[in-house]
């Protein structure tokens, strides 16, 4: 998660903004400023004590949005699953696991915390406000209590990938079995609700005659493509579910034994493929790779283990294993490229280009079946 720009780090954990962020707040702080610089409201509040409400108000208001993604956050660690970073942006945050929940349980306790956060600051600014004396102060906590209110009623709307699509999304996982299908199902209830929105931010512009709506449709907008991008990832993780490695695979590079010196390497191997990397095994495990430019530089009497680079970069896979579950593996390291062995031997190599076959096979055998006869 490198996206935006740093916040810091709050119990360990990085704090991201994307731009949209500012601008968001800008917005805010603004309209606020031009509320509480009106004199007939507060006469006692000057300019500049009216821009220090704004701004404090638009603070709490972003500190908000973090409280959310940090509950996120802690359940994430509490269910055993690491954090990469949270990243906060112009409809809210997001934050990311190094990988998914195993199980409906934990996508409901990792999701349901946060609109829960949310709800809670909701009722606590509600109190301040009730105990507030100072009338500036007073209105800053209610503002504060009906955004984070609304926020916490609009994020339990069952539109997938809002929290409350994922609350739907752990129900439908439990009853069916499957998250793949109950990713699809909640994807696509999520498309009508964000069509439910675009029409009625639509609707309100037309009847009001100016541009009241607008926002609601850019957020059902938003919201629309996000959840179609989900509809497509539930395609995707329905294909992987159902295909093993060696469905997947490519023929594999010729391997080379780590005690070959590198010299007759080069001469049988690496001359002539400048850019290739070729895997070294022992034991039926990689040792790392060489290439031309790992071999540079090494006495050609050495072996061919003396010039390897890392084999870090790859996953190792056998054949029957389930193609969610390598991908799976592939995210948690970061890398891109599986090896796929059998008993020490190396069968096949999946790489990015292999997953794009797969992935554009499976989605034109989807629709001759959808097609009818």
């Amino acid at each position: 998660m490198r996206q935006g720009f740093r916040l810091g780090r709050v119990a360990g954990i990085e704090v991201r903004a994307d731009a949209s962020l500012l601008v968001l707040a800008a917005i805010i702080t603004y309209d606020l400023w031009l509320y509480f610089s009106d004199r007939f409201r507060f006469p006692g509040l000057g300019s500049g004590r009216a821009f220090g409400v704004a701004f404090l108000t638009t603070s709490l208001f972003v500190g908000s949005i973090l409280a959310h993604e940090l509950a996120h956050a802690v359940m994430f660690k509490a269910r055993g699953i690491p954090v990469r970073g949270i990243m906060l942006y112009l409809f809210g945050g997001l934050t990311q696991g190094s990988s998914e929940a195993s199980r409906p349980l934990d996508e409901f306790l990792i999701t349901v915390v946060g609109p829960a956060t949310t709800a809670a600051l909701g009722g606590i600014f509600l109190f301040l406000h009730g105990q507030a004396d100072a009338h500036a102060i007073r209105s800053m906590f209610g503002y504060l209590a009906f955004l984070n209110l609304l926020m916490a009623g609009f994020n339990i709307l069952p539109g997938f990938p809002l929290d409350g699509g994922r609350l739907l999304l752990s129900g439908l996982w439990r009853a069916t079995g499957s998250k793949a299908h109950a990713t699809k199902i909640a994807a696509r209830v999520g498309q009508v609700i964000a069509l439910l929105i675009i029409v009625v931010g639509l609707a309100i512009t037309l009847m009001n005659g100016d541009l009241s709506g607008v926002w609601p449709a850019i957020i059902g907008l938003f919201l629309f493509r996000a959840a179609t991008s989900a509809a497509m990832d539930g395609d995707r993780r329905a294909a992987l579910e159902s295909a093993k490695a060696r469905d997947v695979m490519s023929a594999p590079p010729p391997t080379i034994p780590p005690d070959l010196p590198v010299g007759r390497a080069t001469e049988i191997f690496l001359e002539g493929h400048d850019g290739e990397a070729f895997p070294v095994i022992e034991d039926g495990h990689v040792l790392g790779f060489i290439s031309l430019r790992t071999a540079r530089g090494v006495p050609p009497e050495r072996p061919v283990r003396d010039a390897v680079a890392p084999g870090g970069l790859v996953v190792e896979a056998s054949s029957g294993d389930r193609m969610d579950a390598v991908a799976e593996r592939l995210a948690d390291r970061g890398v891109e490229t599986v090896l796929v062995l059998d008993e020490g031997r190396l069968v096949g190599v999946i790489e990015p280009e292999d997953m794009g076959r797969f992935f554009h096979h499976s989605r034109r055998s989807g629709r001759r079946h959808a097609d009818p006869a």
